[in-house]
């Protein structure tokens, strides 16, 4: 979980395109959900991040926001991404997912009697005790509906633990679709091409269909901005009239210009003249990222005690 800590506003330069980008992205005026910005390091995407998150906490009415960065997450499961999404909602601005509570503290209990009645896709329950399935076998079976009585740890083989994790995920789904009928939830997703391989598969291949792609069934008003140095392949999964539906994609953020520099210099309280300004740019022209200039600013000035 990332936090707006170590975020200082006032220190934030330029982006007001992509800024627009995410203000219009709020007002649901169409179908677009997502934003995907990518570039190379140093550009300042995590710093966009933050401000969109900074901006979700401090503007009124306030929007629930969830900022992740997709390396540092404890483990590399969908499971663990969906607890931290639920951390960040619920302990900052109330959101409770009851439905998934339901079932992952029974998953974690061995109390699997809440798990009766959902219908999971090719389960194999060998080995649990006291188990019934309703209505046909399990051998072959497509989908069937099961019933399990046992206390304790240890009683799922591992096939079943994915089975109860997809549970408590499409738990999660649920509840998150309730708390955006009326008001936006905002998730956003840093260093994707960081994350881990199981990550980004369940990513692509489940998650932004349920969420973004699939109109009819969709959460209402939730939106997902996601940041990296490569972004997921939507051209694998989805037909090009679809992704502009529902994706505003930037391959490249804007560049500084030399007001930005100005502003930058200004901001941090150096006392620069016009030839520093000029240093500074033409490191940008050069192709230094914007993060290489701020961290030559403070050389130049603090080393020079200014």
């Amino acid at each position: 979980m990332m936090t707006i800590s170590n975020f200082d506003p006032r220190k934030f330069i330029d982006r007001e395109f992509e800024h627009e980008m995410f203000e219009e992205l709020l007002q649901f005026r169409d179908n677009a959900r997502i934003l995907a910005f990518c570039d190379s390091g140093g550009m300042g995407k995590t710093q966009l991040l933050q401000k969109f998150q900074y901006r979700c906490r401090i503007v009124k009415p306030r929007t629930p926001v969830s900022l992740i960065a997709l390396d540092q997450l404890e483990d590399n499961t969908p499971l663990t991404l969906v607890k931290t999404i639920i951390r960040d909602l619920g302990d900052y601005f109330g959101l409770e997912f009851p439905n998934f509570n339901k079932y992952y503290y029974a998953r974690i209990s061995g109390d699997f009697m809440p798990f009766s009645s959902v219908s999971l896709e090719n389960a194999d329950f060998q080995g649990a005790s006291d188990i019934r399935i309703a209505g046909m076998d399990a051998v072959g079976a497509q989908k069937v509906n099961v019933n399990v009585n046992s206390a304790g740890d240890g009683m799922l083989t591992p096939e079943q633990q994915v089975k109860a994790d997809d549970v408590c995920i499409r738990a999660f789904f649920d509840d998150l679709k309730q708390h955006c009928v009326d008001k936006p939830v905002v998730l956003l997703l840093d260093a994707y091409e960081r994350c881990a391989r199981e990550i980004k598969e369940w990513i692509e291949g489940y998650f932004l269909q349920r969420c973004f792609f699939d109109l009819e069934n969709r959460p209402a008003r939730f939106v997902l901005v996601m940041t990296g140095r490569e972004l997921p392949e939507f051209e694998k999964y989805w037909a090009s009239e679809d992704i502009e539906t529902v994706v505003g994609s930037v391959r490249q953020l804007r560049k500084w210009e030399k007001r930005h520099v100005e502003e930058m210099l200004r901001v941090h309280g150096f006392a620069y003249k016009p030839e520093h300004v000029e240093v500074l740019f033409h490191m940008l022209e050069l192709g230094h990222p914007p993060s290489v200039v701020v961290q030559a600013s403070h050389m130049i000035f603090e080393g020079a005690g200014v």
